[in-house]
């Protein structure tokens, strides 16, 4: 395996972990410790973050997760930090 490869696996892992604890926008970590409720959203999210997008652009990409592909009304504010915090994971 090689650096990068070690690189995009822990990237996946964090974005996977911090989805299913800090956003949560289903809200089933409250219920399942076993993760995987979101993972056909992390390697989109993961390509997504490897460009170093701006706040902006990640929150649209959670928000569209969240309210089209989820089905969910969309919670803000959560979105919204979840966003920056992602945005600080890399930049």
């Amino acid at each position: 395996m090689t650096m990068k490869d070690n690189a995009e696996l822990s990237l996946y892992n964090k974005v996977r972990k911090a989805v299913h604890e800090q956003w949560d926008p289903i809200g089933v970590a409250d219920y399942v410790d076993e993760m995987g409720e979101y993972d056909e959203y992390i390697p989109y999210l993961c390509k997504l973050l490897e460009k170093h997008p701006s706040r902006d652009e990640i929150f649209e990409c959670l928000w569209k997760i969240e309210t089209e592909s989820i089905g969910m009304s969309g919670d803000r504010k959560p979105t919204e930090e979840f966003a920056g915090w992602l945005y600080n994971l890399v930049n």
